[in-house]
């Protein structure tokens, strides 16, 4: 897989990081509103490669060093890198912004249901509340549910929300924009 470096894409990673740290520190008392979710959605779309699971991680870990996390660390750190695989579905490439907008909401809702999976089986993995059988576990995933909603609540709010403000951004900027125009004007000499 190919990262790359360029000026574009270390600003925009930095703008979602930002992003989504300072989103999480102002919702922390709403468990599960997540802007993680569309920092890691939109870095995996708009740069491609690894970095939804770098921003994604990066963002939970420095937002973790503000407002804490709790024994399942592992599995909440895990699972943001889990969610940028799953991005990895979409790759913004100019498409038509109600297009681009249902695959990011889309690839949002199953990074979602793949972070519901793997962060619960942690609570029941790593934790007492639950006794380590298979109804343990399904009563694990069964109290989290209002949780989920939440965050899938989320997810259909934030990410077209902030998408379409990102998108606009992406294709406007002089900073953030792919360099077309350079590469036009290169071919012309």
């Amino acid at each position: 897989m190919n990262i790359t470096f360029s000026r574009k894409t270390i600003i925009t990673a930095i703008l979602l990081v930002s992003f989504g740290v300072i989103g999480r520190m102002l919702t922390e008392d709403m468990p599960n509103i997540e802007t993680v979710t569309v920092a890691t959605v939109l870095a995996a779309a708009l740069l491609g490669g690894p970095w939804g699971a770098i921003v994604g991680l990066v963002t939970v870990a420095a937002s973790d060093i503000i407002i804490g996390n709790t024994n399942i660390l592992l599995y909440t750190w895990s699972g943001w890198v889990i969610v940028g695989a799953v991005a990895l579905i979409v790759r913004y490439r100019g498409q038509h912004l109600p297009k681009a907008l249902l695959q990011l909401t889309g690839a949002g809702l199953l990074g979602n249901v793949a972070f519901f999976v793997w962060t619960n089986f942690g609570v029941w993995h790593i934790g007492e509340l639950y006794p380590h059988t298979f109804t343990g576990l399904v009563d694990c995933y069964i109290a989290a549910i209002p949780f989920f909603r939440t965050q899938l609540l989320s997810t259909l709010i934030f990410v077209p929300t902030i998408s379409t403000i990102a998108l606009a951004l992406w294709n406007r900027s002089a900073v953030l924009a792919p360099q077309a125009s350079t590469a036009a004007y290169a071919g012309k000499r």
